[in-house]
């Protein structure tokens, strides 16, 4: 039986969150069996150098508490992540700086070594990538936000892990899988790779919308914790009003039998926490529309599926600066600028969304079809 813990937090004043913390931390085994000199890594979501009122990154009152909990067993603990951009010292700092990870009181990563992985049991993600610093860890905690996400729906707890990943080769791995399928289930190959022995979810004030990172914040006023991150993603699902086929690392975790609902064992009345007007913008995700179909007839569905169903990354062009980052960092070239405005190319753009995720103003946006918006309004 999976067990899944859940706190009311209502905001991020230090006596709200000693206490929800306290409480939290108090519900695993594992950590009361830590011996002094263990070396924790944290591996925190710092997906861009922003702010903590922005709300895409784990807030610092958090980790500082989760810090000195760890120190005060004598805990070697290190705080780290690879956003998107140069993996380097000079960056990771700047991204620590506005974060305010400097405040938490742990040691901040300085390792940007990166190693490569043979992973057997995989079942997409066979070799990959990954940043060195976490060889150095005797356990690693998983500390990741609650967001929407445009390509996977929501960012939580699986998703965290793909900051393993060194941030310049993110993109060569949505290329790598433009199957929302596979990529999902690269995402829970990592997971099952480095095996984080707890997962927290900072989702006291989350975002919605234009997440991972230009969304808005949006209070929900909890933290949660398991040490199963699909149940635990699954759980966080259902407070934003997403359903298990909604969100595909759910949907996957559940058919490689990682993750079951009927018999996850929540802590409290998960009623209490349920966030009914939380923005996620529905509709298809997949690219691959009734692909194994074959014949004319099919053929045609499912290229009108893909055009009436299928989202899209969308630009605003009068809110767009011209720095042509998404151009930069599309792994299917699919953007050029033209007259300093995107244009993407729709027969190679795999909605991977990394120009909507790394747009600096938010003039990236998800286009969802009049018709799946006016099904999803009827569906409500």
């Amino acid at each position: 039986m999976g067990k899944v813990y859940i706190y009311k937090c209502v905001n991020y004043e230090e006596k709200n969150v000693n206490k929800a913390m306290k409480e939290l931390l108090s519900s695993f085994s594992v950590l009361k069996k830590i011996k002094p000199g263990t070396k924790v890594v944290i591996k925190a979501n710092l997906v861009s150098a922003m702010s903590p009122e922005k709300s895409a990154t784990v807030h610092p009152e958090l980790l500082k508490y989760l810090t000195k909990f760890l120190q005060d067993k004598g805990c070697i603990v290190t705080i780290g992540d690879s956003p998107g951009g140069i993996y380097t010292k000079a960056h990771l700092s700047h991204v620590y700086n506005i974060t305010k990870m400097d405040e938490t009181g742990a040691l901040l990563n300085e390792d940007f070594s990166v190693k490569k992985a043979v992973f057997n049991d995989a079942q997409v993600l066979k070799t990959f990538d990954y940043t060195g610093y976490l060889d150095n860890a005797d356990m690693i905690i998983n500390f990741c936000k609650l967001k929407s996400h445009a390509m996977m729906k929501m960012s939580c707890a699986v998703k965290n892990l793909f900051g393993t990943i060194p941030g310049t080769t993110k993109p060569e791995y949505h290329y790598r899988f433009p199957n929302h399928v596979d990529f999902a289930n690269m995402l829970i190959d990592l997971n099952e790779y480095f095996k984080p022995v707890i997962n927290i979810v900072d989702a006291i004030v989350g975002m919605d919308g234009n997440g991972p990172t230009m969304g808005n914040p949006k209070q929900i006023g909890c933290v949660l914790a398991s040490e199963n991150p699909y149940e635990l993603d699954y759980i966080c699902a259902k407070i934003i009003g997403l359903k298990e086929d909604d969100v595909e690392t759910i949907k996957q975790s559940i058919i490689r039998k990682l993750c079951n609902p009927d018999k996850i064992d929540l802590n409290d009345n998960l009623d209490k926490y349920l966030i009914k007007d939380f923005e996620v913008k529905k509709g298809r995700n997949s690219i691959a529309f009734r692909e194994n179909d074959k014949g004319l007839i099919s053929k045609i569905i499912a290229f009108g599926g893909n055009k009436i169903f299928t989202n899209k990354p969308h630009c605003i062009s009068k809110k767009c600066i011209g720095c042509a980052k998404c151009a930069n960092i599309c792994p299917a070239h699919a953007i050029k600028m033209e007259n300093k405005k995107p244009h993407i190319d729709r027969s190679k753009c795999i909605k991977c969304y990394c120009c909507q995720e790394f747009c600096p103003v938010g003039a990236m946006r998800v286009k969802t079809s009049l018709l799946v918006t006016f099904l999803n309004k009827k569906h409500k």
